[in-house]
């Protein structure tokens, strides 16, 4: 288990790996992400990523190091359509830096 004070909810930078490339386009600073879920037995955490702007007929490509494709089959009972799908790969809690807590939450509180 690993002890961290990084949270759901917390915005966080990356720090190291790939995504410490990323920038903002309008202020050329990195890229500020959302906490998704923190996994503190095995030390990872998923980001939401804000989405980059894909040009006109170009599909969106995942972010190297914190989105990957997956291949995903027709499921005929759900309806859910199969193909390629970008779904979110987990980043070590040693890579990011946290630049604003979320608010406190009150126990038994959805987010």
């Amino acid at each position: 288990m690993i002890k961290t004070e990084i949270c759901k909810g917390d915005k966080v930078e990356l720090i190291a790996g790939f995504g410490r490339n990323y920038e903002d386009e309008k202020t050329k600073k990195p890229v500020q992400c959302t906490v998704l879920k923190v996994d503190r037995i095995k030390g990872y955490a998923l980001l939401e990523m804000p989405r980059q702007k894909a040009k006109r007929g170009e599909q969106d490509k995942p972010r190297k190091g914190v989105e990957i494709w997956k291949t995903v089959r027709y499921n005929p009972k759900s309806g859910e359509a199969g193909g390629l799908k970008i779904l979110k790969r987990p980043v070590h809690i040693s890579n990011l830096k946290v630049v604003e807590k979320a608010p406190k939450r009150q126990y038994g509180e959805k987010a």
